[in-house]
C-alpha cells in the first residue's frame, strides 16, 4: 500500500462553523424526527470549508446528498491503527470506514467493487488520499469485505447513503409468538409464524446511543443483508434506536436472515410483526 499522508499535515485556511442544522446530508428543519436530526449533525472536526495539502486546495461539500461517482478505491490498515483520523475519532483497521476528500464527515456510501459486484457500507471519518487519484481510502475491514485487499487497487461505484435510508420512526413491535409442529422425523421441529400475507421484521438490537445502532447497520449492511433499516422506538417515554431487518414475506425469509445473522456470530434477534 502507498504511504499515506496523514491529516494532521494539512493546512486549513478556512473555518467552517458547525450548527445542529448543518449535516452530512442536507439542512434539517425541525420536525418530530429527532433521530434524523442527530444522525446528520457534522463532526466538530475535519468540517473546514476548505484546506490546502501539497499546494493543493480542497472544496469540503456541503452535503453528501446526490454524490454518486464511479472511481477507484485504495486501503489503508496497520500503518495506522490507533492514529487520530480528520474527525478526531481513533482510526481502527477493523472499523467499517474510509477517508474522502471532500465528503461531509461523517457521511455514509455504499462501495461497490465492480469486479464482483461486492459491496460494504462505509462511515466516512477521514481525509485522504493525498498521494494518488483514487477517490477513496478504505480501511482494511472494508476493503477485505468487497474482496480488495490483495488487489491493493479497485475499480468501484461510490454512492452517499441519505439519513431517511436510516431512519424511521416506528411504535415498539411486540415480539412474534413462535408455533412449532412436527415434520416428518420425530426429532426435528420447524418454527411456523402467522398468515403469510403479514409482514415481519427480524430485531438484531436495541441502543440507548444512535452511534451504537449505525455500527450495527454498518455492520449488517457489509455482511450483505440489504434489508437493514434503523429505527427510533420508544419504551416508558424512553427513545430507543432499532436496527432491524425488513420487510420480510413467510418462513423462508425470516430463516434465511436468522441463519445469515447467527453465522455472522448474532444470536440475540427476535421476530416482530410490524
Amino acid at each position: 500500500m502507498q504511504k499515506r499522508i496523514r491529516f494532521s499535515n494539512i493546512v486549513f485556511i478556512t473555518l467552517l462553523s458547525i450548527t445542529l442544522a448543518s449535516c452530512g446530508g442536507g439542512t434539517v428543519k425541525e420536525s418530530n424526527n429527532n433521530q434524523l436530526a442527530r444522525f446528520e449533525v457534522k463532526s466538530a472536526c475535519g468540517n473546514e470549508a476548505s484546506y490546502s495539502i501539497n499546494g493543493k486546495t480542497y472544496q469540503v461539500l456541503q452535503t453528501a446528498k446526490g454524490y454518486s461517482k464511479d472511481s477507484t478505491a485504495s486501503w489503508y490498515g496497520a500503518a495506522y491503527q490507533g492514529s487520530q483520523t480528520a474527525s478526531c475519532e481513533t482510526f481502527d483497521m477493523f472499523s467499517y470506514t474510509a477517508a474522502h476528500r471532500t465528503l461531509p464527515l461523517p457521511s455514509y456510501v455504499k462501495v461497490t467493487n465492480k469486479k464482483n459486484g461486492k459491496s460494504v457500507v462505509v462511515k466516512i471519518n477521514d481525509r485522504g488520499p493525498f498521494d494518488s487519484n483514487n477517490e477513496i481510502e478504505l480501511s482494511f475491514a472494508s476493503a477485505n469485505a468487497i474482496g480488495m485487499v490483495k488487489s491493493k487497487i479497485a475499480s468501484v461505484h461510490i454512492e452517499a447513503l441519505t439519513p431517511d435510508q436510516f431512519s424511521k420512526q416506528v411504535p415498539l413491535a411486540k415480539t412474534t409468538t413462535v408455533k412449532s409442529r412436527p415434520t416428518n422425523s420425530s426429532s426435528t421441529h420447524t418454527k411456523t409464524y402467522s398468515a403469510s400475507d403479514k409482514i415481519f421484521y427480524i430485531v438484531v438490537g436495541t441502543y440507548k446511543t444512535n452511534n451504537e445502532a449505525i455500527d450495527m447497520f454498518v455492520r449488517l449492511s457489509s455482511i450483505g443483508i440489504s434489508k437493514t433499516e434503523m429505527a427510533t422506538a420508544y419504551a416508558s417515554n424512553r427513545e430507543l434506536h432499532m436496527v432491524r431487518v425488513g420487510p420480510l414475506h413467510g418462513q423462508d425469509q425470516i430463516d434465511n436472515i436468522k441463519d445469515r445473522l447467527t453465522q455472522d456470530g448474532l444470536t440475540s434477534f427476535r421476530v416482530v410483526n410490524d
